[in-house]
This record gives C-alpha cells, structure tokens and sequence, in this order.
C-alpha cells in the first residue's frame, strides 16, 4: 500500500495523473508518422527457460518455431505499407534465445524485414553459452549480425547451479572467447549479482574473469525476484534471502571499480563499454515497433503489447491479418515524455537539444526543478546542455525507477501470461 501510494504521489507529481492504464483496445497505426524508428524482434523460445526470466518465454520445438516464424512473416507484412520508407536505424533480436530459431525460421524473418524496410542499422542479438560453436558464428555472419549479447550470469559453478543454468563455468569461458575471436564489432556479456550467499570476491571474480577474457562490454545487474517467476521459491527452497539493497550498493561499487581500473566507460547504468567500441543495447530510439509474442511497441499517444500466447499470436495473424494487440496505454504527451526520459537516465546521459528537437519544448522548463534537486543530492551534473548522471545517481535512481517498472512488469506479465484476452490494467 505505502509503494502504491509512493508511485501515485510520483506520477502526479511528473505528469500531473494519478493513473496509468492499460486497455484491452487497439491502438492508432496512422499515427506512425516519425522518420524514424526502432525495431525490436522477440524469439520467445529456449531450450530450458531460465527460473529467474520474467520475459514471455516457452520451451523449444522445431515445428512451433516453423509455425511462429511463419506467423511473424504476416505480422511483417501488416507493418509494411505503414513502415514504407522511413529508416529503421536499430534492429534488436531478443527473447527468450534468438539463436534457438537460427535453422528454424530466423534467416527468413530477418530476410524479410530487410526486404520490407529500409534498415539502416547494425542488427544486434542476444544468444547463450551453448548455442555458441563455430559454426553458429558463420550463420550469424551470414545473417548480417554484428553485435552479440551473451547471458553468463556467473562464471561461478555455485551461482550457476542455483539458478538451473545448464553448464559450467568451463563452458561459459569457452563461448565467451569464441564470440569474442568472431570478429563482432561489440560482444556483451551480462553478469548478475545479489545471489543468496554470495560474497564480495565472488563478483569480484566474476568481473574480473569477464575483464580478462577481453569482452567489449559488460552489463551487470542486480537479480530480480518477479512474482510470475520461480525465482522467489527457489530463495526459499534454499532457505536464504538475497542480499540487502545496502550490500548489492557495496557489490556495485566494486564492480564500478574493476572496470573503470579496466578502462571501460560506463555506457547504461549496469553497462560499461571498451572506449573504441560501439555500446551493445536493445532499441536505443524513442519510437520502435515490437515484432513477435509478448513483444512492446512505443508509437505516438501510445504504448502496447502483443498477446503473451504462441497460439493465439499466430491465430490471429491467421485470420485478421492484422498484429494480435493485447493491451494498449494512451500515452499522454508528458507520459511519452516520461518514457523518453526514463530511458535517458538509463543510459546515464540527457541530451537537452535531443529532447526539444523531438517534442519542441525546453527539458528545464519541465524537468528543470527535478533535475535541481538531483544535482544538490548528487545524482547528476548539469552542464548547461546535457545532464551527466553521476555513479551515486545511476544506482539510487534505478532503485526508484525499480518501484514502477518491477511492480508494472510482474502484474502485467501475469495477467497476460493467465489469459489470451486480459482485462484492463491500472499500473498505478
């Protein structure tokens, strides 16, 4: 009760509601008018689904990733007279396991996009430790694919074990340095940290084996325990707790210093880059189009999601021809603004200039007064055109951000992951 109240004192007090809704209604394609856009695509298969995931997942099988990739095709084709020209200038593949689908359907929805719309970008996706051998590396390149993401979580058996990931640390080391000799402009590993019982120097060491094995970027990020996953249970079973905010601030601020000590820049609030390296992220513009089940689109005036269901996706790509829009939120301008800036934060820099040439305002004349308190706490530094988060303020404020997007991701999911039709949401 006290963290709803908490978000409805917030969002009032950012876009001047107290209410953000999601409708079972569709939204307004003729309001994709923008130049430019992002395309997010989501393979919602692997062969063992993580217990931590909160993303819409199902194991794999051959014949149903066929069937879905062939779903996608139709989807693909609804978007193309209202894509036309303008320039897709970020293309990410996530999941789920992207490369699950590499004989099954992929090399066909990515032909298709590329022949459908005018993509100007690098495609970027994600993979795991044992789909990666030679031979996948030549199918990615034949695929055009130039950037890579990497979910390790741990090179530490313990960890690895308690989260059911299905290697060892061995395995780990060894796909990690066959993407990094494949001649990808950028390799991503992530690493979690906050396991029950982890210590200091078991992330330390996590880091650090990262670091040696020369990987472009490292994204590391707290564990998360959402309640439509296993997660939670799987604490319990082990009767442990994970460890307070305070010792995963301490974990974090030795993980800062490993990589600074590095030479790696900070590029996202758990990201840290190679300084001649391009930054590994997923949809980095205001405007995107989500392909697949369970996929998000971000359109002006409106946010929504497609049906969390494999079948239903598919049934109604099959009859309607038309993309299986589950939920939808209208988006107010200052709540499209809020996104922006959400966003923006996590990626550690605002660029003032980038927010008025997209909404003809002036950042400080609506954000000016947050962003002034942050600067007295710490958080950020203003530099009269851009406002530099500080390493106090990427941690504290995703803390805050947590309070929404965590509460909205679980209760979402799982009204959408229970039914093919659910009701209306009110996120806050």
């Amino acid at each position: 009760m006290i963290k709803k109240t908490l978000r409805q004192v917030t969002k009032k007090l950012f876009t001047g509601s107290s209410s953000l809704i999601l409708k079972n209604s569709y939204p307004d394609f003729s309001n994709i008018t923008q130049e430019n856009l992002g395309l997010y695509l989501h393979i919602p298969f692997c062969k063992k689904p993580c217990l931590y995931c909160p993303y819409f997942k199902e194991p794999y099988q051959k014949n149903r990733a066929i069937s879905y990739s062939k779903a996608v095709l139709k989807e693909i084709d609804f978007y193309r007279s209202i894509v036309q020209d303008k320039n897709i200038t970020s293309f990410y593949i996530g999941g789920g396991t992207p490369t699950t689908m590499i004989d099954s359907g992929l090399d066909d929805i990515i032909t298709s996009i590329n022949e459908s719309f005018n993509c100007s970008c690098t495609i970027s996706s994600e993979t795991h430790p044992n789909d990666i051998n030679q031979s996948m590396i030549k199918r990615l390149h034949d695929l055009n694919i130039e950037q890579m993401s990497m979910g390790i979580e741990s090179f530490n058996d313990k960890h690895l074990r308690f989260i059911n990931r299905p290697y060892q640390s061995m395995k780990a080391k060894e796909a990690t340095k066959i993407l990094m000799n494949g001649s990808f402009n950028c390799v991503n590993i992530d690493l979690m940290f906050g396991y029950p019982n982890q210590s200091i120097n078991d992330v330390k060491e996590d880091v650090q084996t990262a670091i040696n094995l020369g990987v472009d970027q490292i994204s590391t990020y707290p564990i998360f325990t959402f309640p439509h996953t296993k997660l939670d249970h799987r604490v319990k079973e082990y009767h442990s707790r994970l460890p307070s905010i305070l010792l995963r601030r301490h974990m974090f601020k030795e993980i800062e210093h490993l990589c600074y000590d590095a030479g790696l820049k900070r590029t996202s609030v758990w990201a840290f880059t190679k300084e001649n390296k391009p930054k590994y992220s997923s949809v980095t513009i205001p405007y995107y189009i989500g392909l697949g089940a369970g996929a998000g689109s971000l359109i002006p005036q409106s946010f929504y999601l497609n049906a969390f269901n494999i079948d239903h996706y598919i049934n109604i790509l099959n009859k309607k021809k038309k993309p299986p829009v589950v939920l939808t939120i209208d988006f107010s301008e200052k709540d499209e603004m809020i996104h922006w800036l959400y966003w923006r934060i996590y990626e550690t820099i605002i660029q003032k200039q980038e927010f008025k040439d997209l909404y003809q305002k002036e950042f400080d004349q609506e954000f000016g007064h947050l962003f002034s308190i942050f600067e007295i706490a710490g958080f950020c530094k203003d530099t009269g055109n851009t406002i530099i988060m500080t390493d106090r303020g990427n941690y504290w404020i995703h803390v805050l951000q947590n309070l929404f997007s965590l509460d909205f991701i679980g209760r979402v999911w799982n009204e959408c992951l229970s039914t093919t039709n659910p009701a209306d949401i009110e996120l806050i």
